[in-house]
C-alpha cells in the first residue's frame, strides 16, 4: 500500500475541482510498500494481469473475472469472484495533495446507516476498514469497504459473501488487490471522477457481438457482462456496492 506523509509547506486554497498537475504549496511522499503498485512502481514479475487501461488487474489461478462493459469495450463494473467471495473494484482520481479515504468512510457511514443498515469500523488487513450490514430479502447481506489513497488516485475495495466477514476467507482475492497495478495518466480529472477502464480488444469484440446478437433477436439493452478466468460464476451477489457522491 502507498502511505503519505504531510510536508511543512503552506496548505493550498480549499475548493480545487481538478486534481492538480502542477506544483502546489504542500506536497505528500508515496512510499510504496506490498501494492498496489503504480505504475511508476510496478513490479517486474511474471504475473499474469488484463490489461483495461487505467488498470493491470492480475487473476491469479483460482479466480474469475467480470466486467460489465458496454459495445464499445468500456467498462463501468469490475468483479473477481472465487467461491462464495468476490471484490468489487473501482479506480478514482484523487487530489495531488491528500488521501480521500477518510471522507469517503464517513460518507459510507452515512449512506448505509441511512438505509437503516449498521456500520462497524475496524482495523483490518488494509488498514482502517468499514463492516456493513445491511438487511435484505434473504437476511443480512454484509460487505466490506477497503479503499487505499495511492499517487493521485484511489482504490476503492468492496468485498462480498464470506470475504466480507473473515479475512481468511479469500486470500486470492487480496492477492489480487495486492499486485493491481494501476495507470492514472497525466491528464486532469475531477476528483473522484472513475479512471476509465476499457477491455482489450478481443473481450471488446465479443461483448459488441453479444450485444448485437441479443439486439438481432428482438433484445434491449446495451450492456454485456464478460468473463473470464477460472471461476465465470459467483456465488454471490453482484448488487453495486454503494458510491459516494462526487
Amino acid at each position: 500500500m502507498f502511505k503519505r506523509r504531510k510536508s511543512k509547506k503552506q496548505r493550498p486554497a480549499e475548493g480545487a475541482v481538478l486534481d492538480s498537475l502542477a506544483e502546489s504549496g504542500e506536497s505528500f511522499e508515496q512510499e510504496a510498500t506490498e501494492g498496489p503498485f503504480d505504475v511508476s512502481d510496478a513490479p517486474d514479475d511474471d504475473v499474469r494481469r488484463i490489461d483495461l487501461g487505467a488498470i493491470r488487474l492480475p487473476v491469479p489461478k483460482g479466480v474469475g473475472f467480470q466486467a460489465q462493459t458496454d459495445a464499445k469495450g468500456n467498462i463501468s463494473q469490475v468483479l473477481l469472484t472465487t467461491g462464495a467471495s468476490a471484490l468489487q473494484l473501482l479506480v478514482r482520481a484523487a487530489p495531488r495533495t491528500e488521501g480521500i479515504w477518510d471522507e469517503f468512510r464517513g460518507e459510507l457511514t452515512a449512506q448505509v446507516t441511512g438505509q437503516g443498515g449498521q456500520v462497524e469500523e475496524v482495523e483490518g488487513r488494509w488498514g482502517t476498514e468499514l463492516i456493513a450490514k445491511v438487511a435484505s430479502k434473504n437476511g443480512t447481506n454484509s460487505v466490506r469497504f477497503c479503499g487505499v489513497d495511492g499517487p493521485r488516485w484511489f482504490v476503492q475495495a468492496t468485498f462480498q459473501g464470506q470475504r466480507a466477514l473473515d479475512e481468511d476467507a479469500a486470500p486470492e482475492l487480496d492477492e489480487a488487490l495486492r499486485l493491481l497495478v494501476i495507470d492514472r495518466g497525466s491528464i486532469a480529472m475531477p476528483v473522484r471522477e472513475p479512471l476509465p477502464l476499457k477491455l482489450p480488444p478481443k473481450m471488446a469484440e465479443e461483448a459488441a457481438a453479444r450485444i448485437a446478437q441479443r439486439k438481432a433477436e428482438g433484445g434491449d439493452g446495451n450492456r454485456a457482462i464478460i468473463a473470464a478466468g477460472d471461476t465465470p460464476r459467483p456465488q454471490v451477489r453482484r448488487k453495486p456496492s454503494p458510491r459516494p457522491k462526487r
